[in-house]
């Protein structure tokens, strides 16, 4: 069980994000390297977990993300909303469109209304169909020529839905011309888009945020992403029963996937943003009535060019992407194009490696160009003698010599580097047994001496060797980001390390 178990809880839990960091851990670099009242950047904030940490130290906040959805969730995440208000305008929406949802998934099944509350298609046939009747009880049946028409031919029409067209891109899943709407069972596309209509109607911009991440954070589990987990029975005779999956990352479409009734996602999902909201109360209720518009600023903008005075900064800590690891725009796609917060995003200023047919440049060159140019506004802005953190994680030799002497050539003292574990199993996270199970956080001084000897690789392989051996001792049940921790703090004070690709393999010829 991770140490970090606890972290996808409350405001961390209400809506997915990619490569969420443990806010326990993000807490402890700021507070070794700022004071309250200072003010802690981070230009790649994603969902705001470092931003959420700094406010509740009682320091100041700056985050810059192109993602859309990433701003709303952090501003979301950090603004104080009456909680009655919510609960009242759930009730009301309930009222309102749970019946006229759920009309979509009522079958007559011997001379009795049935609520289907989820179906298993596979082959494009319903398969399996979940329903519970008068007394609530849940049964399972087999899929009818009823289901396929109700399902695809549903008896009420939409209104606006998403047809945004995807970037084609097989590193996620993403066929030629596929649009969002396409994720989508017709039958659900009707229940989301009554619910989208209606959130869009709230007046109230607050309580609208609030809503409108309830709906974003719903689409996952109302869409045909889900997979279906058949586990193996002791008893073999009996097929082993059917459990419910959730969204892995990219949008690949099981061959087997559930459709989950939309009311009820929804329903889920707020009682999730429902916590969340309750524990940002909690944090921020004692907290002045201005406190966001004094301590908050979120950029919808790129890292490149911050709005920012030099000099202005006390702490950065980045999460930056990790070239193609994570696609995180590509991946948000969905939620943004729902919000309607596609529309204005200019995907050329994305410090990504894409292998989308329609996102040209997009290549490593272009990648490390403005990442730099995202450094060098870090360096900027930053006061002198404070401190900059990076969440790093690569097993490529020349990437890793490049980054550290990248900070070395713009005046940045290396510190420190510790691993940051996950805060639990991802499937982003590689599970192999000599893979990086673990970012590593990669602290720099901005000192301003540019004359800072470069780091080389040490080509000793016997060196290297004994080095190990020594280390696995310490480590009886190593991971290999242990060796690697331990060795770059041994040598990197020497400006040299090892090679990455040699180390993994000394690592696993030992083990074996």
């Amino acid at each position: 069980m991770s140490s970090n178990e606890n972290t996808y809880k409350g405001i961390y839990a209400m809506h997915k994000y990619w490569g969420k960091k443990p806010f326990n851990e993000i807490s402890k670099f700021i507070e070794k390297y700022t004071k309250e009242d200072e003010v802690v950047l981070d230009s790649f904030c994603g969902s705001g977990v470092t931003l959420i940490e700094a406010l509740k130290a009682n320091r100041k906040c700056i985050g810059v993300d192109l993602n859309p959805i990433a701003i709303k969730l952090a501003k979301v995440s950090m603004t104080s909303v009456n909680i009655e208000d919510i609960e009242e305008k759930f009730r009301e929406i309930k009222k309102k469109l749970q019946p006229t949802i759920n009309s979509l998934y009522e079958v007559e099944k011997d001379g009795e209304k049935t609520l289907i509350t989820h179906t298993i298609w596979k082959n494009n046939k319903p398969i399996e169909v979940w329903y519970t009747d008068h007394t609530k009880k849940k049964q399972i049946r087999c899929g009818e020529n009823i289901d396929i028409k109700m399902a695809n031919n549903p008896s009420l029409a939409p209104k606006w839905y998403p047809t945004s067209d995807m970037f084609e891109n097989s590193r996620i899943n993403v066929g030629e011309q596929q649009k969002v709407s396409d994720l989508f069972m017709p039958r659900a596309l009707v229940g989301l888009s009554l619910l989208c209509d209606e959130i869009q109607g709230i007046e109230n911009e607050k309580l609208r945020n609030v809503f409108e991440l309830t709906l974003s954070g719903t689409l996952s589990q109302a869409s045909n992403l889900v997979f279906v987990i058949r586990r193996r029975k002791k008893n073999k005779e009996k097929p082993p029963r059917a459990e419910v999956g959730s969204w892995v990352i990219g949008y690949w479409v099981p061959e087997e996937h559930f459709e989950i009734n939309v009311w009820n996602c929804f329903e889920n999902r707020y009682k999730r943003i429902l916590k969340g909201e309750k524990e940002i109360n909690e944090l921020f209720s004692s907290f002045p009535d201005n406190y966001f518009e004094k301590n908050v600023s979120l950029f919808n903008d790129s890292a490149t060019k911050l709005h920012l005075e030099d000099d202005s900064v006390d702490y950065v800590f980045i999460d930056p992407p990790h070239a193609n690891r994570i696609l995180y725009m590509e991946q948000s796609l969905m939620w943004n194009a729902w919000l309607k917060l596609d529309q204005g995003i200019d995907w050329s200023k994305e410090i990504i490696v894409s292998g989308a047919k329609k996102r040209k440049n997009k290549d490593t060159n272009e990648y490390n160009k403005l990442l730099n140019e995202a450094f060098l506004e870090i360096k900027r802005v930053l006061k002198h003698d404070k401190f900059f953190s990076m969440a790093f994680n690569c097993l490529n030799d020349d990437t890793w010599i490049n980054t550290l002497n990248l900070f070395v050539e713009h005046g940045f003292e290396i510190c420190d580097i510790v691993p940051l574990e996950y805060s639990a199993t991802s499937v982003i996270q590689d599970n192999r047994k000599n893979a990086l199970k673990t970012d590593f956080v990669l602290t720099f001084k901005n000192s301003g001496n540019s004359q800072f000897e470069k780091i080389v690789f040490k080509e000793d392989d016997e060196s290297l060797k004994k080095q190990i051996k020594k280390l696995i001792v310490q480590y009886p049940n190593y991971e290999v980001y242990n060796i690697m921790n331990a060795l770059f703090e041994q040598t990197i004070p020497k400006r040299y390390i090892f090679r990455v690709s040699k180390i993994v393999k000394m690592c696993a010829e030992m083990m074996d």
